[in-house]
C-alpha cells in the first residue's frame, strides 16, 4: 500500500467497555488493543454510545463498517444502534468478540440479521467449528499481542514459575498443571478473581503483567477445554518467558513446536520436562528466544490484517468469485465460486464437542441415558453451554417430558432475549420450544406464538410453522412475510430431525384422535391482551420481546423494564441486588485470558 494514499475509513461500533475499569481493567486494555490493531490498516472512528446509524454514517462517510457483538458482559454495555438499514451500499462486517462456546452466540446472529450483516470475523479460532452451519460466513481474526508491551527485555530471571489466569472446569489442563507446578517450584501465583469482582482490579495487568512475565523463567497456559488460541499463548513468549502448554492443532498451526520454541507437556510429564530445562539453562534460553521470535514475527497487531484483506478483496471481487481464508493465520484470498474452495477452518477438537458428538450418537440410537450422561459431561466444562441444554431438551421430548423440555428451552430463550437483549431467539431453540408447547397440550399458545419472531429462519422451524398453519383457525391465519433469519448456532443433527419428525407426527395423531386440543388459558389471554396494548401505546419501548405466554417470564421482563424507566441508577442497582438475592445469580464466567 502506498504510504501517501489515504487509508480506508472504518467506522467501528464497539460496546461501551468503560465500566470494566472499575474491576477488570485488563478487559478494557484488550478492547483498546482491538482498536489499535485496526488503526494499523484503517482510519478508525469508534462509536461506543447509543446512536443513529444513518446520522453517524452521514457525518463520517465510512468506507467500511464493523459491528462488535456477542460479548458476554461483565460490565460492558451493549449499545443501541437505530436505522441500521440505511446506507446499504457501505460494506459491513460483524465482529464476534466472545468465546466459541458462549451462550450469546444466538444474540450475535440476531444482531447480524437486524443490521444487515452477512459476513463476520471471530476472535476465536475455534468459532467456525463450533457453529458449522454458519462456518462459511465466518473469518478468523486471531488473538495477538502489542509488541510495544510484550517484548524480550533480557532482564534477570528471578521467578522460576509464574502461574496466572483462570483455572477450574473450563481449564482442565491448566488446573492440573498449576497444582503440580505449585507443589514442585517456587512460584508467583496470581489469584483468579471473577472478571466482574471488585478484587480483579488488584491483578497484574498491562505493563506490570508483561514485566512479571519477563522476570520469569517459565509460565504455563492452555487454550481451555475448547483448544483455543488465547492471549496468554502469545503474551508469555512475547515477553521473553518460556511457554509450557498443551499440544493442540491450533498451536501447531500458529507455528509452535515442542522443544524448539515452546514445551508441549501433560500433567504427568510437566515436572520432568521443566526439570530437564532448569538443568540446562542455555537450552532453555534458546527455546525461549525462539518462542519470542515466532510471536514477534507472526502474532503481533501488525500481522492481523485479515479485516483489511477482506476490504481490499471485496473492492475488486468479480461476480464469479468469493473470499476464503485458507487457514486461521493465513491471508485471505479470492477464488472462483466454481472451485468449491472453502475456508481452511480447523476441525473441532474441544472436549465439550467430543462429549456432544457422543451424546448425539447415543440420541440417534435412542440410548437416552447415555446421551444424557454425555450432555451433562459437556455442561461440566461450561454450565451455560446452549448445545448441551438443547440436547437435554431433546432427551426430555423423547421421554415424553415436554414440560421439562419447555423449561430448558424457555430458559435459553430468556438468556438471548432478556440477558443479551436480542430481537429474536435462536431459531432451532424456538422451533423445539413450540414443539414442546404442542406436545404438552398447549396447542393454542403455539399457534398464537408461531410468528412472534418472523425474522427467525430455520428449516425445522419452517416445518413446525407449516403444521401449525394447517391446524390454525381462520382467525389465526395471519399473513406474514418470509423469514429473513440467518440460521442457528445448532447444527442440524439427525437426532434433531428425528425429534421434529416424531413430535409433529405425534401431534397430528393426537389431533386425529380428538385429543390434545386445549383452549387458550386465562393467563395466556391476559398476557396477549397486555402485549397488544403495550404495542400500540406510546410506551412501546417497554414491551418485552419475550413471548406473551406463561413460562417465559414476560411479566418479570416488563417489571424490569419499568424499573429501568422509572428508577434512578442507584435504585436500579438496589433492585438488581434484591433480584439476585431472590433468584440467585447466574454464573458469568467466560474465558478471556
Amino acid at each position: 500500500m502506498n504510504s501517501l494514499s489515504p487509508r480506508p475509513r472504518l467506522l467501528f461500533f464497539q460496546w461501551d467497555h468503560a465500566p470494566n475499569k472499575a474491576a477488570s481493567g485488563f478487559l478494557t486494555l484488550q478492547m483498546n488493543l482491538h482498536v489499535k490493531c485496526l488503526a494499523q490498516f484503517f482510519d478508525v472512528t469508534v462509536i461506543s454510545h447509543d446512536c443513529d446509524f444513518d446520522q453517524v454514517c452521514d457525518r463520517h462517510q465510512p468506507d467500511l463498517v464493523l459491528f462488535e457483538a456477542g460479548y458476554r458482559s461483565h460490565g460492558s454495555r451493549r449499545i443501541r444502534i437505530d436505522n441500521t438499514r440505511a446506507h446499504p451500499g457501505i460494506p459491513r462486517l460483524g465482529l464476534h468478540n466472545g468465546d466459541p462456546w458462549c451462550d450469546r452466540r444466538a444474540g450475535f446472529w440476531a444482531d447480524m440479521d437486524d443490521w444487515g450483516v452477512e459476513t463476520a470475523f471471530a476472535i476465536g479460532t475455534a468459532t467456525p467449528a463450533y457453529m458449522p452451519d454458519q462456518a462459511d460466513r465466518i473469518f478468523v481474526w486471531p488473538n495477538f499481542i502489542d509488541p510495544d508491551m510484550f517484548r524480550f527485555r533480557g532482564q534477570a530471571k528471578v521467578i522460576p514459575v509464574m502461574l496466572t489466569g483462570q483455572s477450574g472446569p473450563l481449564y482442565p489442563w491448566r488446573s492440573a498443571v498449576y497444582q503440580t507446578l505449585a507443589q514442585h517450584y517456587p512460584s508467583l501465583i496470581t489469584p483468579a478473581f471473577r472478571y466482574e469482582d471488585a478484587g480483579a482490579r488488584r491483578l497484574l495487568a498491562g505493563q506490570a503483567y508483561a514485566d512479571a512475565l519477563s522476570a520469569s523463567w517459565v509460565s504455563p497456559s492452555c487454550g481451555t477445554m475448547g483448544h483455543e488460541l488465547v492471549r496468554k499463548h502469545l503474551e508469555i513468549p512475547g515477553a521473553g518467558c518460556l511457554l509450557v502448554t498443551e499440544r493442540t492443532p491450533v498451536l501447531e498451526a500458529a507455528g509452535f513446536r515442542d522443544g524448539e520454541n515452546c514445551v508441549f507437556a501433560t500433567p504427568s510429564d510437566v515436572v520432568e520436562k521443566i526439570d530437564a530445562l532448569m538443568a540446562d539453562p542455555e537450552r532453555m534460553l534458546r527455546i525461549t528466544r525462539a518462542g519470542h521470535t515466532l510471536v514477534a514475527g507472526r502474532h503481533t497487531l501488525h500481522h492481523r490484517r485479515q479485516i483489511r484483506d477482506w476490504f481490499d478483496l471485496h473492492q475488486t471481487l468479480g461476480s464469479g468469485q468469493r473470499i476464503v481464508q485458507p487457514g486461521p493465520f493465513a491471508p485471505l484470498k479470492a477464488v472462483a465460486v466454481a472451485s468449491a474452495r472453502h475456508h481452511g477452518h480447523l476441525p473441532a477438537t474441544g472436549l465439550d464437542r467430543l462429549a456432544l458428538q457422543k451424546a448425539h450418537g447415543h440420541l440417534a440410537k435412542n440410548e437416552l441415558a447415555r446421551a444424557r450422561q454425555q450432555f451433562e459431561a459437556a455442561l461440566a466444562y461450561v454450565p451455560y453451554l446452549p448445545e448441551a441444554k438443547l440436547g437435554l431438551a431433546l432427551c426430555d421430548l423423547a421421554e415424553n417430558r415436554p414440560d421439562e423440555a419447555f423449561r430448558r428451552l424457555s430458559a435459553l430463550i430468556r438468556v438471548t432475549i432478556t440477558e443479551y437483549g436480542a430481537s429474536r431467539p435462536d431459531p432451532a431453540e424456538w422451533a423445539l420450544c413450540l414443539l414442546a408447547l404442542m406436545a404438552s397440550g398447549r396447542e393454542a399458545e403455539a399457534i398464537a406464538l408461531r410468528y412472534r419472531y418472523p425474522s427467525a429462519g430455520h428449516a425445522g422451524l419452517a416445518r413446525v410453522k407449516g403444521v401449525l398453519d394447517q391446524v390454525a383457525s381462520d382467525d389465526d391465519r395471519a399473513v406474514v412475510g418470509a423469514s429473513i433469519g440467518s440460521g442457528s448456532i445448532h447444527p442440524t443433527t439427525p437426532a434433531m430431525t428425528q425429534a421434529i419428525d416424531r413430535e409433529l407426527a405425534a401431534f397430528m395423531a393426537r389431533r386425529g384422535e380428538g385429543s390434545g386440543r386445549h383452549p387458550v388459558r386465562v393467563g395466556q389471554r391476559s398476557l396477549v391482551a397486555l402485549d397488544r396494548l403495550l404495542r400500540i401505546m406510546p410506551v412501546g419501548t417497554l414491551r418485552p420481546r419475550l413471548p406473551p405466554a406463561p413460562g417465559f417470564g414476560y411479566l418479570i421482563a416488563l417489571r424490569d423494564a419499568l424499573g429501568r424507566k422509572l428508577l434512578p441508577p442507584s435504585g436500579r442497582r438496589l433492585a438488581r441486588r434484591m433480584a439476585l438475592r431472590i433468584h440467585g445469580s447466574r454464573t458469568r464466567h467466560e474465558s478471556r485470558p
